[in-house]
């Protein structure tokens, strides 16, 4: 499969960092066992998988860019060595194309996955390029680096570990049933939440920590029966 490009450049999430001057390239593989043949989200819940943002926007409508997204699962799962090397090209083309357009270039490897050996692998490699993930596998802060921002995201059963995160002055993104374009809770459980659906670039909460990053439910999330989505409290 040399030659496949693996990073997305062009969606709803990477568009809203276009005005603050990122170029963003996300990868997106098959979450959880949606591959047949390797679980690329170890802390899956339920309510994770029932909600998971795979099912909303342009995948949720076409079906081919979710067997793309499976191809790119099984080509990882089969040669490892050749998945990276081609993270390594389509890295190294958003830097020079971020570069020519007066751009920063950024990167996320977990679009939705959560693999973070692979990120921590890659931002070691390009020392010089921020990278940032979501992730629900516990103790994140043991896991960031000067280029590797991390943002915990809660489930209906990783309370305990949310709150591990905040006390670590890590952030924690919240889904909430909150509607688009309706306003966010001013706060949960006693801390701050911030308007996550604004960009995508976490990283740059980093000068505020232990904060919440409110998310509206999307896609199956809005039928959420699980305790994902939690309900928002206002005034």
């Amino acid at each position: 499969m040399s030659g496949l490009k693996l990073l997305t450049m062009e969606n709803a999430k990477t568009i809203k960092g276009v005005p603050l001057g990122y170029l963003t390239g996300i990868l997106y593989l098959a979450p959880a066992f949606e591959s047949g043949v390797i679980n690329t989200c170890p802390m899956a819940t339920e309510g994770c998988k029932a909600g998971c943002l795979y099912t909303a926007g342009l995948a949720g409508v076409f079906p081919k860019i979710q067997i793309a997204r499976v191809n790119k699962t099984l080509w990882l799962a089969r040669d490892r060595a050749g998945f990276i090397e081609q993270l390594r090209a389509d890295i190294r083309a958003i830097v020079a194309k971020a570069g020519k357009i007066g751009m920063i270039p950024c990167i996320r490897v977990n679009g939705t996955s959560d693999l973070p050996q692979i990120a921590m692998q890659l931002a070691s490699e390009f020392p010089t390029v921020q990278f940032y993930d979501y992730t629900k596998i516990p103790r994140p802060w043991q896991r960031t680096r000067a280029n590797y921002h991390v943002t915990f995201s809660l489930s209906e059963s990783n309370f305990q570990d949310a709150h591990d995160c905040l006390q670590h002055g890590l952030n924690v993104a919240v889904v909430f049933n909150v509607k688009r374009g309706h306003e966010l809770p001013v706060s949960w459980r006693g801390f701050p939440v911030i308007d996550g659906d604004t960009h995508d670039l976490r990283f740059l909460d980093s000068h505020r920590l232990g904060l919440v990053i409110g998310l509206r439910a999307k896609g199956k999330a809005k039928k959420d029966v699980h305790g994902f989505v939690q309900i928002a409290k206002l005034g």
